[in-house]
């Protein structure tokens, strides 16, 4: 079982990360975000960085809650909802670019989310198809709007549905 104190800890970073990015995700803000006393970070992960190497799985398994309803769907949730949460994701995507020894862990993660999203749409098609919803994502993102109708039109090309 999960140790409450951790999980705080994962929650309040990946909340940092999804409002205010990577520069901000610090030790003090992570353990003042969460409640908890200064020390909590070097108890349960060493330092920032096994911080930041825990949160690929613990990313992983709050994204492995189903959204109801199909892959359009999920994309309304992740850009609506659960925004912040999929603003972190891209910023540990980033860390991980940058930084070789995260990418294990994005990658380990990341075949994680694909294999659940496999279960839905079909192995060999998975990874194309999360890396396209990705993109349709990050537009919608960097665009500030998106429109729930054109989102399901091309999740419909996109799965090859339309």
């Amino acid at each position: 079982m999960e140790n409450p104190s951790r999980t705080r800890l994962l929650d309040a970073a990946l909340e940092l990360l999804g409002r205010s990015g990577a520069a901000d995700l610090t030790v003090r803000a992570t353990q003042d975000a969460a409640g908890l006393p200064h020390g909590s970070v070097r108890h349960h992960f060493g330092d920032r960085a096994g911080m930041v190497a825990a949160l690929f799985d613990h990313l992983a398994q709050r994204e492995g809650v189903p959204v109801q309803g199909g892959a359009a769907d999920a994309l309304e949730h992740w850009l609506g909802p659960g925004r912040t949460l999929t603003l972190a994701r891209y910023e540990l995507f980033l860390l991980a670019a940058r930084d070789p020894t995260l990418r294990a862990p994005l990658v380990r993660a990341r075949e994680r989310f694909v294999a659940a999203a496999a279960e839905r749409v079909g192995f060999a098609a998975a990874p194309a198809v999360v890396a396209a919803l990705d993109g349709l994502v990050l537009d919608a993102l960097v665009r500030g709007e998106h429109d729930p109708d054109q989102l399901r039109a091309a999740v419909a090309q996109i799965l090859g549905t339309a």
